[in-house]
């Protein structure tokens, strides 16, 4: 019992940290080199040797991490298990204060799709990236920023004032989701407050700031509810709880064989159809890097390409007590009875056949519970990594996820078994000598 207390509790210092999806990178960074792992760079040779663990970061919300066996190469599978960086939330516009009688206020839009009205009466913080003038024109100075307090809050409006609230009223991102962040007094009226504020934190002239990319973020920390606290509550387990059990279990893993991989992949919530998502050859030619040091040229490769599986693991709808009319009528996930398989005929899930079989199997060899989801036949659902990834690797892919409820809410909610179990399958699989 203490051994899982630990492990939950690590989870939510992770969390803490892991505000934005360049924020989560970095804490990730932290981990492996703690663990050993040695940082590659896209720009520089490779020299991989057998036993080494390495990582690179060839955009700044996407990570790639692996292990090699001490067999290296030759002929030996490779697992990887990917998994999305972002959250549903709000970035801030340029320019960003608007004063309403000295309340100022930021001016957001919105990123992916968040639930709104779980955004009201929240201590939310803002984290992300600043780019300050440099010597090198095309080069500019980056520095990542977390203010790590709550300094924004967006207050709802009265119901004396707005009636129809509890029968569904519209929300307006551009109208009603501003955040406040202070109320100005007579010698603080002036413009740029809010550059100013930045400023100070990372200890720059404010003239020396280019543009900024931060990000809204709801700042309460994790918990466990239930009255047998058999439940987690928290920010952005969509898709980091995936995140963070696809990394302790590679860092938590020994293998003889083959590579162990995890992909950790920024802007699902958006799409993936960036530099920096799913839907980019940058992992491909990840992977590329890494088989240029193994013998056997383009045959071995090919070979290779076979014995690859990839996990996709993104987080599932799982069925809601109050709604139970919106889950499929005889696959429906239920919290804290195992991970589900996702499956879809018309491919928005990569799950084939055999892949689902595997999986099956590994859950068995890991002494987990395992479901099946399918959508509701008239409710279609989303997307994830796993096909996109087929589009670029054609190997063999299974997406799975932890069932959760209120997904894209400002706090959702899993099962913490399920949560615990998904560390032991990826944990199983990585520990797959074949």
């Amino acid at each position: 019992m203490d051994h899982i207390r630990d492990h939950i509790s690590d989870f939510f210092r992770f969390m803490k940290k892991a505000t934005t999806s360049v924020q989560t990178v970095d804490v990730i960074r932290e981990r492996l080199e703690a663990a050993g792992f040695k940082e590659l760079k896209i720009s520089e040779s490779w020299t991989l040797n057998a036993l080494g663990k390495y990582y690179l970061t060839p955009y700044p919300a996407m990570l790639v991490a692996f292990t090699i066996g001490s067999d290296q190469f030759q002929e030996k599978s490779v697992k990887m298990i990917a998994a999305h960086t972002d959250s549903p939330g709000f970035r801030i516009k340029p320019n960003p204060e608007v004063n309403s009688e000295r309340m100022l206020t930021l001016n957001v839009e919105r990123y992916g799709g968040p639930i709104l009205n779980t955004w009201f009466d929240r201590p939310l913080s803002i984290a992300g990236r600043i780019a300050v003038r440099s010597d090198e024109v095309l080069k500019p100075k980056v520095i990542h920023l977390d203010l790590q307090r709550p300094i924004l809050i967006i207050p709802n409006l009265a119901i004396h004032m707005n009636r129809e609230v509890n029968k569904g009223v519209e929300i307006k991102v551009q109208k009603e989701m501003q955040p406040l962040l202070t109320q100005l007094l007579d010698d603080e009226i002036k413009d740029n407050y809010f550059l100013e504020l930045v400023a100070k934190e990372v200890g720059i002239d404010q003239e020396d700031i280019l543009d900024m990319d931060l990000n809204v973020y709801c700042s309460e920390e994790g918990m466990l509810v239930g009255s047998k606290e058999e439940f987690i509550s928290c920010p952005r387990l969509d898709d980091l709880s995936m995140v963070y059990a696809a990394m302790e279990a590679l860092v938590g893993s020994k293998h003889k064989n083959g590579i162990n991989m995890v992909a950790f992949m920024d802007n699902e919530e958006i799409g993936s159809m960036t530099r920096q998502g799913a839907d980019s050859v940058m992992l491909s030619n990840v992977l590329e890097r890494i088989r240029m040091g193994a013998a056997g040229g383009k045959q071995q490769a090919i070979r290779q390409t076979m014995n690859f599986f990839v996990i996709s693991a993104d987080c599932a709808h799982g069925l809601h007590p109050n709604y139970t009319e919106k889950s499929d009528i005889t696959n429906k996930p239920v919290m804290n009875r195992g991970m589900a398989i996702k499956i879809s005929c018309n491919r928005s899930y990569a799950s084939e056949v055999d892949t689902i079989a595997a999986f099956q199997q590994l859950c068995d060899k890991a002494g987990a519970k395992y479901q099946k989801f399918v959508n509701h036949s008239d409710q279609p659902g989303g997307t994830t990594l796993g096909p996109l990834l087929t589009k670029y690797m054609p190997v063999h892919v299974v997406d799975v996820g932890v069932p959760i409820l209120a997904m894209h809410s400002a706090r959702e909610l899993m099962g913490k078994q399920d949560f615990l179990d998904s560390i032991e399958i990826f944990r199983t699989f990585f520990q797959l000598d074949e």
